[in-house]
């Protein structure tokens, strides 16, 4: 009965750990963990830029704006890539790629969330200044950087891996991310500036990985009779005489 039960333990130990592997990240992700500069201080000529920055946005923001900032603080990897592969894409039809976002945003937010922001902790922009009066909630983790601005970094970077061709339509979205966490007032520029910077880098240390050049390929794969019947208009229409 006792060696059922180790063997039991085992493997259970076995399944968690196992689970918990990385699978785009290498073991040792100290250089990612280290890779950004100190954010400025508040009361240094940067980050006395930084707030104002904010303040001067919520000053100007606008109904539409607000609505911006609202969408994107609710972001997913489908809701970020729509507008540059189109309304087709849905978390519901794309079961594979969707599992493989869920393990990336899983190995990122080990360094993200766990790990870089906890070591810089600094404090949001609204907890700093009674002044700021953010409409996108008010999250109680640090702010740099940016969670949301690292995310659509690591997003953009893995599908222009994927569609070459689209790449500058990701960046884009990328920087629509970026602008739209200040216009919230849910952070200053500098943090969106260094979670640009950390997602990017997370984003292209995963594509060295052979787990993640067959998961392109997976994705390729998945998306390609959604794509051919997107093609498929312009190449049946009329030719030109």
């Amino acid at each position: 009965m006792i060696s059922r039960c180790l063997f039991s333990l085992a493997l259970w130990l076995c399944l968690v750990l196992s689970a918990a592997a990385q699978h785009f990240l290498p073991a040792d992700c100290s250089a990612l963990v280290h890779l950004l500069p100190a954010p400025p201080a508040n009361d240094s000529p940067a980050g006395r830029a930084d707030l104002e920055t904010v303040l001067q946005v919520q000053a100007d923001r606008t109904p539409a704006q607000i609505q911006r900032a609202q969408r994107v603080a609710r972001q997913t990897v489908t809701s970020f890539a729509r507008p540059v592969l189109g309304e087709w894409f849905h978390s519901k039809d794309f079961p594979r790629t969707m599992a493989i976002f869920r393990e990336i945003d899983r190995e990122s937010q080990s360094i993200v969330d766990a790990r870089v922001k906890k070591h810089w902790n600094r404090t949001r922009p609204y907890i700093f200044s009674p002044a700021v009066h953010p409409i996108v909630g008010r999250p109680d983790n640090a702010s740099y950087p940016s969670g949301h601005s690292a995310a659509a970094a690591l997003w953009g970077t893995i599908l222009s891996a994927v569609f070459p061709g689209k790449a500058d339509a990701f960046n884009k979205q990328i920087h629509e991310v970026m602008w739209c966490r200040v216009l919230g007032g849910a952070h200053y520029p500098s943090d969106t500036e260094a979670g640009e910077m950390l997602g990017e880098a997370i984003g292209k240390t995963m594509l060295q990985s052979p787990d993640m050049r067959a998961a392109l390929k997976t994705i390729r794969e998945e998306m390609a009779p959604y794509l051919h019947a997107q093609e498929k208009p312009a190449a049946s229409g009329p030719s030109a005489n």
